[in-house]
């Protein structure tokens, strides 16, 4: 069976799936069919799974997104596992209803789940990056919120930062990684970017909390012009300490605690420039767009993700528009697409810690 055909068949397969709910007008609720109203599929983790928690914070975005511009459009909420055979039920389900557009898979499982079945019969914004090495349908766009952009990004801006620093050598990376796979993503990210730049480094340190005895030493051997840290900002801070400040250090959100308004400072981090997302940095970034901050019980995390939801629900107005391309102002940061790429791009504020917080430079 050719790669194009495996999502159709097992889709013949299957029985579909019904929506958990649908946002719409209340005409649209009478009217399963397509005449009335474009439909939005939303494909999210099963809110008794592992995943609750994320799938409830973007599920809050895309509703707050539907609330201020769902004219027109009816969204239907699926919760699904990862598994293909829940892919093909949920798109035999969404194409009878004559949906036009979809969101999702939101993990990573899902996303690369979604593009081992080749074609799929809906234009899809799959919510995550994939952990394979499938090629991405022409139909689908992905948008990712994911620590290996930002990183790759970070060392771009690293890079121009210190060339003009040293003569007659490649600019040199210290990388300094958790031990969990968040940060090895990050680190691994950075250092092929940083690689393929002309600057040169060695293999990422990894360390947890209970081994930075080992780290104090294993770090003097290491020489740089400057560092990469891949880690929560609670590991940061004991490693800054250590380093000192004699040479800049780098970061993506993972070092960010969040905005100037939390009640948790990390002074030993001033300094330290990173990427993190308008809407979490700036806490009046949600009111100035017409949006509602996410709920004040939702962790850091789960504010990001609930940014994630409100910008694919402002992907999927755009894409609505008619129009090849756009370029928002987004919650998660500026987001543009032309269609040349396979993705949108996101570009995050990039910010420097100051009296204990992260601030917009």
């Amino acid at each position: 069976m050719q790669r194009r055909e495996v999502l159709f068949a097992m889709m013949a397969a299957t029985s579909a799936l019904a929506p958990l709910v649908t946002l719409a007008p209340s005409a649209a609720r009478a009217q399963s069919g397509a005449d009335t109203v474009d439909r939005v599929g939303l494909l999210l983790p099963k809110s008794a799974g592992p995943f609750a928690r994320a799938s409830t914070a973007v599920r809050a975005g895309v509703e707050a997104g539907y609330r201020r511009d769902g004219r027109g459009l009816a969204v239907d909420i699926y919760e699904i596992d990862d598994s293909a055979a829940a892919l093909a039920a949920a798109y035999r389900g969404m194409l009878e209803l004559g949906t036009a557009l979809v969101l999702g898979p939101l993990t990573r499982d899902g996303t690369s789940a979604l593009l081992e079945l080749g074609d799929v019969p809906i234009t899809t914004v799959a919510l995550n990056q994939s952990d394979g090495e499938a090629a991405v349908p022409w139909n689908v766009i992905v948008f990712t919120v994911g620590v290996e952009t930002e990183a790759e990004m970070i060392a771009s801006a690293a890079m121009a930062d210190v060339r003009g620093t040293v003569s007659g050598r490649p600019p040199g990376a210290i990388i300094v990684t958790a031990s969990n796979p968040l940060g090895k993503r990050g680190a691994r990210a950075f250092l092929e970017r940083w690689r393929s730049l002309g600057g040169e480094a060695q293999a990422p340190l990894e360390l947890e909390h209970s081994a930075l005895y080992k780290f104090r030493s294993a770090v003097k051997q290491e020489k740089g012009d400057l560092y990469f840290l891949s880690m929560s900002p609670d590991l940061a801070r004991p490693v800054r300490t250590i380093i000192g400040r004699t040479l800049p250090v780098y970061g993506t959100s993972l070092l960010s605690i969040g905005s100037s308004e939390s009640t948790v400072r990390a002074p030993e981090l001033d300094g330290v420039r990173l990427l993190e997302m308008p809407g979490v940095i700036q806490p009046n970034h949600a009111a100035s767009l017409g949006y509602p901050q996410a709920p004040p019980e939702f962790s850091l995390e789960m504010q990001r993700l609930y940014a994630l939801g409100i910008d694919a629900f402002r992907i999927a107005r755009a894409m609505f528009s008619g129009r090849p391309s756009f370029d928002i102002d987004g919650m998660t940061g500026r987001l543009r697409y032309d269609g040349s790429h396979a993705a949108v791009q996101r570009v995050p504020f990039m910010a420097e810690y100051r009296d204990g917080a992260p601030v917009p430079l």
